[in-house]
């Protein structure tokens, strides 16, 4: 069963990821409000399947914490799948995700999910990003 780390800072946004995954099936799930907090768990957790992660977070937004994945020692060389949420509607252009796609796939964000999304438009990221077809 896959396992999913939510990194986001707004609560009531966790809650909807997590009950959109559990609609997937999905239950094995843990949740960070930020970046740090991220990295903290990821330190004594690390064997997530996927990372949905805002992108617009403080202390430490999404890229940064996607940058500081590899200090950590067992994530070195392991590659952990990044799907960004984010409200910027402007990444709904095709062409403006496309160049934003090609500048973060070097630190493992893999897709981008405009806020509000559906659990349909969940199910495809995570069927692309870590090959789970849920029913």
């Amino acid at each position: 069963m896959l396992k999913v780390l939510i990194v986001e800072d707004t609560a009531t946004f966790r809650l909807i990821v997590r009950r959109q995954l559990a609609a997937l099936g999905i239950n094995s799930v843990a949740t960070a409000v930020d970046g740090e907090e991220a990295l903290e768990l990821l330190r004594t957790e690390p064997d997530f399947d996927v990372i949905l992660c805002d992108w617009h977070m403080a202390p430490m937004d999404g890229f940064a914490f996607c940058a500081s994945l590899q200090s950590i020692p067992y994530l070195r060389g392991r590659h952990i799948p990044v799907v960004f949420m984010t409200s910027d509607a402007k990444l709904a252009d095709p062409e403006k995700r496309k160049r934003t796609l090609g500048t973060a796939h070097g630190l493992g964000i893999i897709d981008i999910l405009i806020k509000p999304f559906t659990v349909a438009d969940l199910r495809e990221v995570l069927a692309r990003c870590a090959g789970y077809v849920p029913y």
